[in-house]
């Protein structure tokens, strides 16, 4: 693939806020960034990604949330990188995406099925869900269990792994976890001084009234699944990455 410093790396979904820290990560090592946001691309149809990527060595594909065509606009992506020359494609995933119980998980892992055939050099990334994503806000109503266990992990972290895979040709064909310490809400709120309280789905439900119909349901598949198996991972893969013990959510979230 020769030297990635002096190529570019085109980030989709660069708005976002890991889209933002892969590409501040990006930048801090030296590489050309090409951030591509709904304003430059549209994913769901597909037009200006060839464009976009023109010149691109490497395509981090980061897809919007909960979004129902995501397996779509992974072909869309795969698509027009092969026609630009892209050389490598990094999907970032989610940790277990195989639980077909959670449709947006599910729907990560047929994405990724793309990935892997799509005659490119590509890696996977597979986060589980960030600590940043926890307030006193989210912790006072808690649509599942506070007790239920998980692998909160840095976005930092993820940023830096994510760069691993980027410049790092022994990743190529890889897929990669990234979890951090086992933790649960509960332990969090408690050492952070929050107020943690669970409510019902309804009372979260009139709470969040705003939200599409296709994202209410699939988070609350979500949290039916969180209530009863939590979601955790092993701290190994990402330290192999990162190159030390990834951080534990309540350090995070202190500082």
């Amino acid at each position: 693939m020769g030297s990635l410093l002096s190529r570019t790396v085109a980030v989709v979904g660069s708005g976002g806020k890991t889209g933002q820290a892969v590409t501040t990560e990006l930048a801090r090592v030296g590489l050309k960034v090409r951030g591509l946001t709904r304003a430059n691309v549209n994913l769901e149809t597909g037009e200006g990604l060839l464009e976009a990527f023109a010149n691109c060595s490497v395509v981090y594909h980061l897809a919007p949330n909960l979004h129902p065509l995501e397996v779509e606009i992974a072909s869309h992506v795969l698509t027009a990188a092969r026609k630009a020359g892209v050389e490598k494609l990094v999907f970032h995933s989610v940790l277990q995406p195989q639980i077909s119980a959670m449709p947006h998980h599910f729907a990560k892992s047929r994405a990724e099925e793309l990935v892997i055939t799509s005659g490119l050099k590509w890696a996977i990334l597979q986060p589980s869900a960030y600590a940043q994503n926890l307030n006193e806000s989210v912790v006072s109503a808690l649509p599942y269990s506070a007790g239920a266990l998980f692998s909160f992990v840095d976005l930092r972290d993820v940023a830096l792994a994510a760069v691993r895979l980027i410049t790092d040709e022994n990743t190529n064909f890889g897929t990669f976890e990234a979890s951090g310490p086992i933790t649960s809400v509960g332990e969090v709120s408690a050492a952070l001084n929050w107020r943690c309280a669970e409510v019902s789905l309804a009372t979260w439900r009139t709470r969040n009234a705003t939200l599409p119909s296709y994202q209410f349901e699939t988070l609350a598949a979500m949290f039916a699944y969180y209530d009863e198996h939590g979601l955790t991972g092993s701290t190994i893969t990402i330290a192999e990455l990162i190159g030390r013990e990834p951080r534990h959510a309540i350090d995070i979230l202190r500082h």
